[in-house]
């Protein structure tokens, strides 16, 4: 179903936007928001270019609002990361490839502090449960066609808690809901992260 031609319909169908046909001051052909922006790539790149120059020109207000907004703020963080995924990967690889020394710092930083975080009660059934967890992301990847990480529950460095490297903290999840987890405390337990596909 396309949109309708005009706000008036949009706005009886309970739609966000709808779509005249015609181009905008910019010369784009995209649908319109209920307000009249239109959504081309032009007018868009103009609203990102203004909100950012308004961040430049007033930190402080810009971090008054970013402090007094965090939901939003996480919403828009992860809105842009589901949209611009293909172009994070890019930018991360060429970073990586232009800062191999600082890969490798980070390398040896995350082995440390695996090793800082490993009990000395880890035994032969945690070596085991980490093998099995490898095995299981090798067997996922090719089954699914979609990357899958090994996640600690609790993150081994998190603001609120540290977690353990052991068998009982260990999880197999996609790669999608593990990068956007990074350190937080979230999908903590068993299958959590299974409601949010």
């Amino acid at each position: 179903m396309s949109n309708p031609p005009n706000r008036k319909q949009a706005q009886a169908l309970g739609l966000k936007t709808y779509f005249t046909g015609k181009p905008c001051k910019r010369g784009g052909i995209a649908d319109r928001r209920l307000n009249g922006d239109c959504l081309c790539d032009a007018c868009l790149e103009f609203t990102r270019q203004l909100k950012n120059k308004w961040s430049v020109d007033h930190p402080e207000k810009h971090k008054a609002w970013k402090e007094a907004n965090p939901e939003k703020m996480k919403a828009y963080k992860q809105d842009w990361q589901d949209k611009n995924r293909v172009e994070q990967r890019a930018r991360l690889n060429k970073w990586k490839k232009d800062n191999p020394e600082k890969v490798l710092a980070d390398f040896h930083k995350r082995r440390a502090t695996k090793i800082n975080a490993t009990p000395k009660w880890y035994g032969e059934f945690d070596a085991f449960v980490m093998h099995q967890a490898a095995l299981l992301v090798r067997h996922r990847n090719a089954l699914t066609n979609v990357k899958w990480h090994i996640d600690h529950m609790i993150p081994l460095q998190s603001k609120t808690a540290t977690g353990f490297h052991c068998a009982a903290n260990i999880q197999v999840i996609p790669e999608a809901l593990n990068v956007r987890k990074r350190n937080t405390m979230t999908f903590t337990k068993p299958y959590e992260w299974v409601n949010v596909l």
